[in-house]
């Protein structure tokens, strides 16, 4: 028979034929010759190709059986078409790299003349020798087979946090005076590592062991997000059995608990269930809540995991494990034998698309295994999506009803401002501060400052490898650029006039927190950056905030990703204007969301906003506006011009390394593309990147098919080099 694979590691937009004398299943791996090389190939469908001569012969089965769901290698073939990204790549996320180093080599017998049914391949070797295995592998005696789960993941966890089993009942329970202490402290501080708890209460870890074992304490590595008023929702609601179904309204936390006993129910069946949320930190605080209702294995997924952890989410997830997993957007890979639910939080947010290769919306990856897999798919978030909205007369749509949300809203004039904290922000953070309340302020760039110029000649210092300037960051001393990572240490003297003259300029975090530092000397003042520190670390700050040891959190879009709570009494948002005048179609939903985020989140909280608009029209209206109003007028002006979600919309880039060369390449593109509705070419609002020359379009169709078929026509006359595509981004790269 032949098939049709997917080549691991390669970059190629297609699926190779290949011929095999056995039948294979739908996502088995096996090994092939790509072009003189031996590599992996995952096994997608049965061709419609004739079998021929030519057609090469697949070298080996590798595992002999398939890790993967049919329904889940249909979905990533439909991906792969849809965003025009590299399927080998697609296939690799689901199936890493890293999971051989825990399977075993076993050589299986396929007659009974060799005397042994099963032997691992080391025992082989070891007792006939080599010469034995390949002549019997050429004979057809016996074959070679990789199993998982002899060898097993060992994953060190970064910190382990101790908390209190059954509350104050566990006081009811202790032995001797030292348990005693050790629960009073708990409950007194709500968690502690052990370094924590053997340095203040003087316990031996033998005795933490064995409070343990008697069910006194729990180690764990999430952190509960609230210790107290930790109860299910009062009124529980019910998704649809299969299909989508939108749930917004509220906070990650209410939108989970109002959903919880339909986890329950899917556990129960012995179903596990995927949630994903936009990011890192995020997990490990999900997780934390999942496990305070849900008396089931709770596990995390996500990039930044070491090998040894994620995989061993892995192995339990092809296993027959009853789980939950809470995972970022590659955590939509994951090859989960008996999922029965999908749910996203935070749905509204662009960190589920991936900009890189392979390119995929991990929502729409999602939804696709839902539906392939006939099984329910819940997406959560304060404000719907807008594609959501649109198609909400074929969903079921469930919203949480939020009390309270006439925000007090500030709007501060800071055109005559001499200083980046305007008076009233200062006196309100003090204010919020005498209230015992916790303020967060929302700041649009990282670091120091944005960019440094020279005040003898106005130099402005660049990359040398982007069309963007160096930022400031203080804390490390070094110039960075945030688009191709090029770093450099500080200097004061400038490179274009020699003067010592360089001044960093404009709004990072660093400078808030020196700035608030100045001001507020006494305030515990805290800055939040996801690149510094660990996710568990992020969640540690974020518990600090709800238990009164931090006075203000400072922060990008991070900020806004904790679980809403009471104790936050002010929220600012100092560059409004840039956040508004991003040159993207999606700027002004974006920011709609984001607010609404911010009024669900904190809902007794003061909102001051500093502007050089204070009559902008948005700004006036976005808290008060009725969703539906606002997303039925949006919707009303992208008909207009035939926007998402009325055609699908791509982007595509050639970087180049001449300028010319690329000016000329892009333009035969476009001109190639006849009957389209082609944007463009211009050149890239940063024109140069990492080296590279760049020029884009955009192109909206009705048919994303037909348009993708005839671009790969045209690439494959001038050359697939250089051209990055990307169907439906929630922002323009």
């Amino acid at each position: 028979m032949v098939y049709d694979l997917a080549i691991s590691k390669v970059p190629l937009r297609c699926l190779y034929s290949y011929k095999s004398q056995e039948k294979l299943e739908p996502g088995e791996r096996v090994i092939v010759d790509f072009h003189g090389r031996k590599t992996i190939g995952y096994v997608v469908k049965v061709s419609d190709k004739p079998a021929s001569r030519e057609l090469k012969e697949i070298l080996q089965r590798l595992d002999r059986v398939s890790y993967l769901d049919q329904s889940d290698v249909e979905a990533l073939e439909s991906i792969s078409e849809r965003f025009f990204s590299p399927p080998g790549l697609l296939f690799d996320l689901a199936f890493p790299s890293f999971i051989d180093d825990y399977a075993e080599t076993v050589v299986e017998s396929l007659t009974p003349l060799v005397g042994f049914e099963s032997l691992p391949l080391g025992e082989f070797i070891k007792k006939y020798g080599h010469d034995a295995l390949k002549n019997q592998l050429d004979k057809g005696y016996i074959q070679l087979k990789k199993c998982f789960g002899r060898k097993t993941p060992r994953p060190r966890v970064s910190k382990w946090y101790v908390v209190v089993r059954n509350g104050l009942k566990a006081l009811t329970r202790v032995h001797d005076e030292i348990e005693y202490d050790v629960i009073s402290f708990l409950l007194t501080n709500g968690y502690a590592t052990v370094e924590q708890l053997i340095e203040s209460v003087g316990v031996s870890t033998k005795k933490i062991k064995q409070m343990q074992q008697e069910g006194l304490i729990e180690l764990t590595q999430f952190l509960p997000v609230n210790t107290e008023n930790l109860e299910l929702a009062e009124a529980q609601l019910e998704p649809a059995p299969r299909g989508v179904t939108v749930l917004s309204g509220s906070t990650i936390g209410e939108r989970l608990r109002s959903v919880i006993a339909f986890m329950k129910k899917i556990t129960d069946e012995n179903k596990s269930v995927l949630i994903l949320v936009p990011f890192t930190s995020l997990t490990y605080m999900v997780a934390g809540f999942i496990r305070k209702f849900l008396n089931v294995t709770v596990q995390v997924y996500h990039a930044r995991m070491s090998r040894s952890q994620r995989a061993k989410v892995w192995l339990d997830s092809v296993g027959d494990k009853t789980q939950v997993v809470v995972g970022t957007r590659v955590a939509a890979f994951l090859p989960m034998r008996n999922l029965g639910l999908i749910v996203a939080e935070e749905s509204d947010d662009d960190a589920y698309y991936q900009f890189e290769d392979p390119v995929y919306d991990a929502l729409e990856l999602a939804e696709t295994r839902a539906r392939l897999r006939d099984i329910p798919f819940v997406i959560c978030s304060s404000e719907p999506r807008l594609i959501d909205f649109h198609r909400r007369e074929h969903l079921k749509w469930l919203r949480i009803p939020k009390e309270n949300l006439n925000s007090d809203v500030s709007i501060v004039d800071v055109r005559q401002s001499g200083s980046i904290l305007s008076e009233d922000l200062v006196e309100s953070v003090r204010k919020t501060i005498s209230e015992e309340r916790a303020s967060v302020i929302l700041v649009r760039r990282k670091g120091f400052a944005p960019y440094v110029v020279c005040f003898a000649c106005n130099h402005v210092l660049m990359c040398p490898n982007c069309d963007v300037a160096l930022s400031f960051h203080k804390s490390q001393n070094v110039f960075k650029c945030h688009q191709c990572g090029y770093v450099r240490k500080a200097q004061s003297e400038c490179p274009n006039c020699g003067a010592k003259a360089l001044y960093p300029k404009g709004v990072g975090t660093e400078r808030v927190e020196r700035l608030l530092k100045y001001h507020l000397p006494g305030a515990r003042i805290v800055r939040l950056e996801s690149e510094e520190l660990e996710p568990f670390e992020v969640q540690e700050q974020f518990l600090k905030l709800q238990t009164n040891e931090i006075d203000v959190l400072i922060g990008s879009r991070i900020v806004l990703q904790g679980f809403g709570t009471d104790r936050v009494g002010l929220i600012c948002i100092l560059d409004y204007d840039g956040l508004l005048s991003q040159p993207d179609y999606n700027t002004r939903l974006r920011m709609f969301q984001t607010m609404r985020k911010i009024r669900s989140n904190f809902t007794s909280a003061r909102i001051l906003i500093q502007t050089f608009q204070p009559q902008d029209g948005f700004l006036r209206d976005v808290f008060t506006v009725n969703s539906e109003d606002f997303y039925l007028e949006e919707l009303k002006k992208r008909k207009e011009v035939n926007y998402p979600p009325f055609c699908d919309l791509v982007q595509v880039i050639l970087e180049s390394d001449l300028p010319q060369t690329g000016w000329e390449l892009v333009n035969y593109c476009v001109r190639s593309l006849e009957g389209e509705t082609v944007l463009g070419p211009v050149e890239h609002p940063i024109f140069k990147m990492a080296g590279k020359y760049r020029y884009h379009f955009l192109i909206k169709t009705k048919d994303l098919r037909k348009t993708l078929s005839k671009f790969n026509d045209v690439l494959m006359k001038i050359g697939k080099m250089g051209w990055r595509v990307f169907v439906n981004p929630p922002r323009l790269w």
